[in-house]
Formats: structure tokens, sequence, C-alpha cells
């Protein structure tokens, strides 16, 4: 069986171009002709479809509309792990391939052949693809600062130092969740009391916008995630084992935590009320503005490249659903150790 779909080089693109395509495929790029779309575009698009379509009679050994019909988020996610990894293409070639593959469904679903399209759990777009800058990240002086900020009076008015005691240690064990294990704002507030093993130093996150999983806690961040947990008042503190949030919000008006007697439980942290608080110690310490819980999950993800880890094991361990995120945390990471040679 011929693996040259891949190989890069004349020779692919010449194979491709000559390659007979089904029907379905043809009766696509007839309607694009008759929309009147330029050749060279339709050139194009016969490439990429025969590309997709050979990736498919090397894994799925056939090409039928039958095969075509039947394919799944997962596999789709693996060609396109292909064109990431193994051809290591640009996000900009990739948004052209998805965009493609998506007008072929599209063209299907609107004719009431096809229901589903596993193309809709991928995104190639600039600001989740795109090349990614130093101001991207968070720096080890900028961390230094905002941890220090966190546990300081420092700029605080009288009344904000009241409450100042509750909350301490919440803050410091969100700022590290972020920095340390890359978790998003999602995923942060929806941790309940039944996902955190303090005994084994372990959270399971549930995720839908990424992959769920389980992360282990350093013994020192278990700690402060425990401190944390016991500066709640017993009578509105969550419960363990329960679906209790474990991220409580705070009610600076009695200057206590929340408590929604209406399902008898604390009232969870929201993501507006996180980022809020992200923006007034960024502020606070004096640093740049923009600084989002966002910056440091990419810090995370960073340093786990530029310490050694494989892209398999990362996008594992932050919850990437495809390795498309990944591709540009790569580039960055490579960029950073060359020019630490020079």
């Amino acid at each position: 069986m011929t693996q040259f779909y891949f190989k890069k080089g004349e020779k692919v693109v010449s194979n491709l171009f000559q390659q007979e395509l089904p029907d379905y495929v043809e009766q696509f790029l007839y309607s694009l002709e008759a929309k009147g779309r330029q050749p060279s575009t339709i050139k194009r698009y016969r490439y990429d479809l025969a590309d997709f379509l050979q990736w498919m009679r090397i894994t799925k050994k056939e090409r039928s509309f039958k095969c075509f019909q039947s394919l799944t988020d997962e596999e789709v996610a693996q060609y396109f792990h292909v064109l990431t990894i193994d051809r290591q293409y640009s996000y900009r070639t990739l948004k052209r391939v998805l965009t493609v593959l998506n007008q072929l469904y599209l063209y299907y679903r609107q004719l009431g052949k096809l229901r589903y399209n596993p193309l809709s759990s991928l995104s190639v777009d600039v600001e989740k693809f795109g090349p990614l800058k130093e101001e991207d990240f968070i720096s080890e002086k900028e961390q230094a600062r905002l941890l220090f900020i966190l546990s300081s009076a420092e700029g605080l008015t009288e009344h904000q130092l009241k409450a100042r005691h509750f909350l301490v240690d919440r803050n410091i064990c969100i700022v590290l969740f972020f920095l340390h294990y890359g978790l998003t704002l999602k995923e942060l507030v929806t941790i309940k009391m039944k996902d955190i093993h303090f005994e084994r130093n372990e959270i399971e996150i549930s995720s839908i916008s990424s992959v769920s999983r389980i992360i282990k806690l350093t013994e020192e961040d278990k700690k402060q995630a425990y401190k944390y947990y016991q500066t709640i008042p017993k009578a509105v503190r969550p419960r363990y084992h329960s679906h209790d949030p474990f991220f409580v919000a705070f009610d600076f008006q009695r200057n206590t935590f929340r408590y929604n007697y209406e399902v008898e439980q604390p009232k969870a942290l929201t993501e507006i009320a996180i980022q809020k608080m992200i923006r007034e110690e960024v502020s606070r310490a004096g640093l740049r503005k923009g600084i989002s819980a966002q910056h440091m999950r990419r810090t995370a993800v960073l340093n786990e490249l530029l310490s050694g880890q494989s892209q398999e094991h990362i996008q594992e361990k932050f919850g990437f659903k495809t390795p498309l995120s990944l591709k540009r945390y790569a580039e960055f990471a490579a960029e950073i150790k060359e020019a630490a040679k020079q």
C-alpha cells in the first residue's frame, strides 16, 4: 500500500491532482463551478479533498460516501493531527483545509444527506491557533509580583482589609491552579467537592470545552487548597463528597461566604467574579493591563514544553481535544530554545 500521503514534495501534489475523485466529491466541485468560483479556487479544493480522501483510503480502507457519512469527531481529529504534527502545517493552511471540508459537509447537509458534521467540534482561528508572542504569557517576575500582592495588604482600603483574611488563601489557590495546572476559568468554577481528593492530592476535572482528566496536586498546592477550605466558616463550608462548589462566592456587605438557602449549599464563585479579582490584583501589583487566567494557562502549557514533556503528554494533561491548539505552543517553545543557543 502506498504511503505517499504522509510525505511532502512534488510527487505528492502530482499524485493528488491525478486522482479520480468519487462522484459525491465531483458533484460538490461542480456545484462550486456553477456558482462561478474561480478555477484556481476549485483546483485548491480538489487538492485538499483528494488529500483527505487519500487519508480515508489509508485509515478506513475506503472513501465511499457511506464511509464519509460515518466519520466521527475523533477520526476527523486524527486527520488534523497528521496535518499539525506530521506535516507541520501553518494555522492558515489548517484553516483553509477546515473550510474546504466544512463546505463539503455543508453541501450534503443542505441536500439532506448528512445529519451531523464531525468538524463542528474543531475550530481553527487566529485567536486559538495564531502565532504566540511573549506578551501572551506571564513572566516569572510578573508571577512572583502577583503572588506577593495576593498575600499583601499593600494598596487596600480599610473596608477591603476587613474581609481580606477570608480571601487571601482562596485567591492564592485560584492563581496557583491557573499557573501550575493550566485550568480554564470554566473548569475552575465547576470543581465540586466530590471532585476533590485531598488524601490522594488529586482533583477530577470535568470539562465540556476540553477533555475531562485528573490533575495531581503538589503537596504544597494541596496544603494551600485545604488551607483555603478551612477558612470557610463551618456553617457555610462545602461538604465533603458532595455537589457543593469548592470555590465559594463572597458577600462583601456581610463579610462572609455566600450560601444559597434555596438549594442548601454554598453559592459558587463565578467566572466574572474571578476575572474581576484578577484584574484588581494585577492593577494593585502594578503589572501590565490585560493579564488574565488565559495568560496563566498558556504559561503552564509552555513550561511543560520547555521542561521536555512530549506533546502527547501535554495534550492529555491540559485537556486539549486536538493537537491543533498545541502546535503554536511548540513553535513558540522552539523559538525560545533557539534564542537560548545564540
